[in-house]
Formats: structure tokens, C-alpha cells, sequence
């Protein structure tokens, strides 16, 4: 996505691995994954990712980061 496209931000997001996410974690990005979307852009707070496909649940980023570290920085170099 970045390397190509040089685009920051994602809508949504979801992980199949061998089967859709059903629920208890699964399908859902690494701790590493998730702060690499957040340092891509502030904007990707609002990303949904897919936590059940049958049931259509979905989180975002922010709801799984609500105290990100990186958030001072933001505020601090508007």
C-alpha cells in the first residue's frame, strides 16, 4: 500500500489467515502493525478492522489504542 502508492491512510482492515475472522482476536494486526498505522497517519484512528465476518463486528484503531504514546507528539507539532 505505502510503498507503491505513497497513500498514509486506511479505511479498513481485514485479516484472513486460514479462515476469516471469527471473533477472539483473530485476524486482528499485531501490536507492531498497529503502531505502524498509526504512525502512517493520525487519521487511520478511524480505521475499522474486522474482528468477526459472520457477525460483520468491527473495532478501530483508535478503540484499540485509546492512550497512544505517539499522541503528544501530534499535538504538540500542530
Amino acid at each position: 500500500m505505502y510503498k507503491d502508492s505513497g497513500q498514509t491512510v486506511v479505511k479498513r482492515l481485514i485479516v484472513f489467515r486460514d479462515r476469516p475472522p471469527c471473533g477472539g482476536g483473530s485476524g486482528m494486526p499485531c501490536g507492531a502493525c498497529r503502531e505502524f498505522f498509526m504512525q502512517l497517519s493520525l487519521r487511520n484512528r478511524d480505521m475499522e478492522i474486522m474482528t468477526d465476518y459472520a457477525a460483520r463486528k468491527t473495532v478501530t484503531l483508535g478503540e484499540l489504542m485509546p492512550d497512544w504514546w505517539g499522541m503528544e507528539r501530534y499535538e504538540n507539532n500542530r
